[in-house]
């Protein structure tokens, strides 16, 4: 069973007018981060390098994939036939994404680690991204891949004084100067690319918030060098946004806890949704592949996305009022041990980051 996810662009920045809701503003009329992708803007220009790298590498991949889904514990043959690890890029999912601007959500210097979730409550979602050098459509080792994203009743760690249904201030919490609420770090995470150009994140399916659709937010920095993966020491080379197919999106919120919260809000669909159409037009293809996990989609799903990258494109600015609100990215204050328990989640779960060198 398939579900296609949708890759998109990152949310709109917010305008001085919009501080008191920073996401009620018309994401059409906010300037986008914009680079040049070559002449690699349709979505087969890398079809043919990408066939041959999945023909050559098909046997290991396999193998690789079945070792990393038994340590996970799903034994079963349906789910392990239908459980997908990619060791090399999909060749059925190259996307070339548009570029855009920062979110009022974002935040610099995340945790390095592939479990994001936290304990949050929600379907499981293995997100497993490639990364495509436009420039030689050739896969991108060693770059790191930033995801953040809500969690299932539209809360966003370090924001969850602010309101998802209304983008008001909750009552009980104020407002720092960095226009963050908390140091929580929950659905947030960084991690680099293999030398197949793939890394993995074990998330869950985000829910949603007033004047948006479903999304999750990626940055892609092709310039670290060591471990300091801040946005003012390795510039940003790719930000966007995944989106979710509406057929997959009402079926996950049938189910608790994302049920609740379809009670209090109504959702805005894709076709509503600004910047999902820009995402989806000017030739860009943004279908990702997606898989149950186990039988139902209460089991967890699977998803995989190619994300193109110009690695030449002006970086993408992190402070001045194209950025956000408050005009500079917050940067991210874990608790002490935050790291280091990050890693041994990591490990427990079964996955073991072979480029972390830290």
């Amino acid at each position: 069973m398939h579900f296609p996810i949708l890759s998109g662009i990152a949310l709109a920045s917010v305008l001085a007018p919009a501080i008191a809701h920073p996401e009620l503003v018309d994401h059409s009329k906010v300037p986008r981060h914009e680079v040049h992708h070559l002449n690699s803007r349709s979505t087969g220009a890398c079809k043919v390098q990408i066939e041959a790298r999945r023909q050559a590498t098909a046997a290991k991949r396999g193998a690789k994939a079945r070792t990393r889904r038994e340590a996970r514990g799903v034994s079963d043959s349906h789910a392990l036939s239908d459980r997908s690890i990619y060791e090399t890029i999909p060749n059925r999912t190259c996307i070339l994404a548009p570029e855009t601007v920062w979110g009022p959500y974002g935040i610099d210097n995340e945790l390095h680690r592939h479990d994001v979730r936290e304990s949050q409550s929600g379907i499981n979602l293995y997100l497993d991204i490639g990364l495509i050098d436009v420039e030689t459509c050739e896969p991108l080792p060693d770059a790191w891949l930033t995801i953040w994203a809500c969690n299932a009743t539209g809360s966003y760690s370090g924001f969850t004084g602010i309101d998802p249904d209304t983008s008001d201030l909750l009552s009980g919490f104020e407002k720092r100067t960095d226009g963050t609420t908390d140091d929580k770090t929950f659905l947030r995470g960084i991690s680099k690319t293999d030398s197949e150009g793939m890394t993995e994140f074990l998330t869950i399916f985000p829910g949603y918030y007033i004047s948006r659709t479903t999304h999750i937010h990626v940055t892609v920095q092709t310039n670290v060098t060591g471990k300091d993966t801040s946005y003012n020491q390795a510039s940003v080379q790719h930000l966007g946004q995944l989106f979710f197919e509406e057929e997959l999106i009402n079926s996950v919120y049938q189910l608790q806890p994302y049920k609740d919260h379809l009670s209090t809000l109504n959702r805005t669909t894709n076709a509503e949704d600004s910047l999902y159409s820009t995402a989806n037009s000017d030739g860009y293809s943004a279908v990702v592949s997606t898989a149950l996990l186990g039988h139902v989609i209460a089991d967890g799903l699977v998803g995989s996305i190619t994300i193109g990258v110009n690695r030449s494109a002006t970086p993408a600015e992190t402070t001045g009022g194209s950025v956000n609100v408050v005009g500079y990215l917050p940067t991210a204050s874990p608790t002490a041990g935050a790291q280091a328990a990050a890693y041994v989640i990591d490990a427990e779960e079964g996955y073991f980051e072979k480029r972390r060198k830290l």
